[in-house]
């Protein structure tokens, strides 16, 4: 589901979470392998989908049917078939068994009686400040019972780096800031293959240094533009959209 928080904006070039998220993974792997940056492979795309879809079947039922329904049945169906992408058989089941352990794990305790008021859903919000349209897509977002904050927010990766995890805050802490005038109360973050959940308060970051550091990755996504023609931050008017670039992707 796409959401515009006001139609009536600017013609403001757009930056897209995933996208910055694709490069961001993207270079760091290929710097730590010495390939070329050809973006990420391809079992590793099709693991992130899966799960978006598999996190979306489960938080789409009702609390009281989700207790009766194991994730790792939905995980099945939208498992990716053996095929190429992986580089042996070995990898294909390690992979496969160690991200439903995390997400059995992870739904066993993960609020249980409630309903979830974002679920995988595109946001579009003008940030004036930076003459730019921020699109966020939020996979899980809770409501919070705390005064002036204003959401908790979840996000799932398969695997995730330092520059993922600070671009992910950041950009959520203006996108929040522009839809609500609030921070979020908590933003948790979870590396699925590692194990780990990164925890993070709100307002652990001040909003101007978030604003700078997005403003910094729109600059730095403007000059990719120009050096290889995507359209990583993309005026609207050429805008491909996100269902182009995989749906339930990375972030």
């Amino acid at each position: 589901m796409k959401r515009q928080v006001n139609l009536h904006t600017p013609p403001y070039k757009r930056l897209h979470d995933y996208r910055v998220e694709h490069i961001m993974l993207g270079g760091a792997e290929n710097l730590s392998s010495g390939a070329p940056a050809t973006g990420l492979p391809r079992w590793r795309q099709q693991v992130q989908y899966a799960v978006g879809h598999t996190l979306n079947d489960f938080y789409s039922l009702l609390p009281e049917v989700r207790r009766e329904t194991p994730i790792q049945f939905l995980l099945e169906r939208r498992w990716p078939p053996r095929g190429d992408a992986f580089p042996s058989l070995l990898q294909y089941w390690d992979i496969k068994t160690s991200i439903a352990d995390e997400l059995m794990r992870i739904v066993s305790t993960n609020h249980l009686l409630e309903i979830p008021v974002m679920l995988y859903e595109q946001w579009y919000v003008p940030v004036p400040e930076l003459s730019l349209e921020l699109s966020m897509i939020t996979q899980l977002a809770w409501n919070s019972t705390q005064n002036g904050r204003s959401l908790n927010i979840q996000k799932f990766m398969v695997n995730g780096n330092e520059d993922t995890i600070a671009g992910f805050l950041h950009m959520t802490n203006v996108f929040c800031y522009a839809a609500y005038g609030e921070p979020a109360e908590t933003v948790e973050i979870y590396s699925l293959l590692e194990g780990r959940k990164y925890s993070y308060k709100g307002n652990a970051v001040p909003y101007k240094e978030s604003l700078d550091y997005v403003r910094l990755l729109s600059v730095f996504l403007e000059q990719e533009v120009h050096a290889d023609g995507s359209l990583n931050c993309s005026d609207r008017r050429n805008d491909r959209g996100e269902a182009n670039v995989g749906g339930f992707g990375l972030m």
